[in-house]
């Protein structure tokens, strides 16, 4: 990343030329922002987003084209790849209102509770297609209601009137393009999946294949099963004929009609926080012990919030988690190299969270948002499923977990950034 203040001063003031008018064409799939669409375009958006801060004369960023430009083309139609020139005098108060000082800066926005204030975040991942495309999966929002036998009558009369769609599938957790679709007609279409296990749902439909899609139009009308392709444009055309996609709506349950103010979009989302009752792990013997012949769930908390408060929705699925997983956290500070180099950990303002299995060596990370019940209960429901993928690592040794020097602060590395 190219990080210069004195090139990025001389540039505001206008001292040195760009190499070029701009790095993205008409024809790229890259989304072309300005600072006159970003707020309709990202800030205002229900899709997640992604976005590139760039300078055309900047090297880096014409190394990044290649790849960001394939994640763009794999990501259509699931979340927005979008990019905006810092070089442009009308957008470097844009730019600006985002913190951006090098090129090029990549970040994310996912919508957030707050209708035109997303929950923006740094994109510090791999700088290839395959890193920005696994990232930003992650952080589709799920407007898909988990139906099962016990609750698919009360699903069905619910907002009775309005259309549904209920996909019927062998799979524990919604697929991106699912959830994308269920974005797509935010407050049209109510969005449900059922899976093959629930027999009792499955008979009131009479589904026997899977995977399935049925519309329910609404009222008395009988439901419309899906013949298709199970690909995104083709099931979006099918589901136009009862309810038309939504471009853009609050996405809470208080809509108003003013218009939000974009000031404090910049703003750090608020530090994820844990029940303070997860107990931390007080040695490697007592971790071997209780996660030796089980999979843990492991809270890593950073050096700058090690003292952790509850969040009432999410820990009260935490707590229901742990009848199946024990639930541990562990301070940044207290972790051996050895550790930190098997779980792919890193560090972070941020809590992380692991799935780990001692015995058969090997992790899995945690990608969603830590403020959401909802992705908690998916990831937690999938991991007892195995449908994660797993990271292997080496056997773990004894200095796996070492308590940190009394009244020491841990030592905190200046920012790096990923080399192109």
């Amino acid at each position: 990343m190219v990080h210069n203040p004195l090139v990025v001063a001389a540039l505001s003031a206008g001292l040195l030329s760009p190499l070029a008018a701009g790095m993205y064409s008409s024809n790229s799939p890259v989304i072309q922002l300005s600072s006159k669409n970003f707020e309709e375009k990202i800030l205002k958006s229900n899709h997640a987003s992604i976005v590139e801060f760039y300078a055309p004369w900047c090297g880096h960023c014409k190394n990044l084209k290649p790849a960001y430009e394939k994640a763009a083309e794999n990501l259509k139609g699931l979340a927005q790849v979008a990019a905006i020139d810092c070089d442009e005098d009308s957008n470097k108060q844009k730019c600006a209102e985002f913190g951006v000082q090098g090129f090029p800066t990549i970040k994310t926005f996912k919508p957030g509770k707050q209708y035109g204030k997303p929950i923006v975040q740094d994109y510090q991942g791999p700088r290839t297609a395959k890193g920005i495309v696994d990232f930003v999966i992650e952080q589709i929002p799920n407007h898909v209601t988990r139906v099962n036998s016990k609750t698919v009558t009360e699903f069905l009369q619910k907002n009775n009137e309005t259309a549904k769609a209920i996909l019927f599938t062998k799979k524990g957790v919604a697929s991106p393009m699912y959830k994308a679709l269920a974005v797509d007609f935010y407050d049209a279409i109510t969005f449900a999946q059922i899976r093959d296990k629930e027999t009792e749902a499955l008979a009131v439909f009479g589904v026997e294949r899977f995977p399935t899609l049925v519309a329910l139009p609404g009222g008395d009308a009988e439901g419309v099963v899906y013949d298709g392709e199970m690909k995104k444009e083709p099931m979006s055309k099918f589901l136009s004929k009862f309810a038309k996609p939504r471009e853009s709506k609050p996405v809470t349950e208080e809509k108003t009609a003013e218009k939000p103010s974009t000031s404090t979009t910049t703003s750090a989302p608020p530090k994820p926080t844990f029940d303070a009752t997860i107990p931390e792990v007080p040695s490697m013997g007592a971790f071997e012990e209780q996660c030796g012949r089980k999979i843990c769930v492991l809270i890593i908390t950073p050096p700058v919030a090690p003292v952790l408060t509850p969040f009432e929705k999410t820990n009260a699925y935490i707590n229901q988690a742990k009848l199946s997983f024990p639930f541990f956290q562990l301070p940044w500070a207290s972790l051996s190299p050895q550790f930190k180099d098997a779980l792919d950990l890193k560090e972070s303002e941020t809590p992380q969270m692991r799935a780990v299995s001692i015995k058969k060596g090997w992790s899995v990370e945690y990608k969603g948002d830590l403020n959401s019940h909802e992705e908690m209960e998916g990831w937690i429901d999938a991991l007892k499923l195995g449908d994660l993928p797993k990271k292997k690592f080496a056997k773990l040794g004894s200095d796996v977990v070492t308590p940190p020097e009394p009244k020491e602060e841990p030592v905190k590395e200046a920012p790096k950034h990923e080399e192109l």
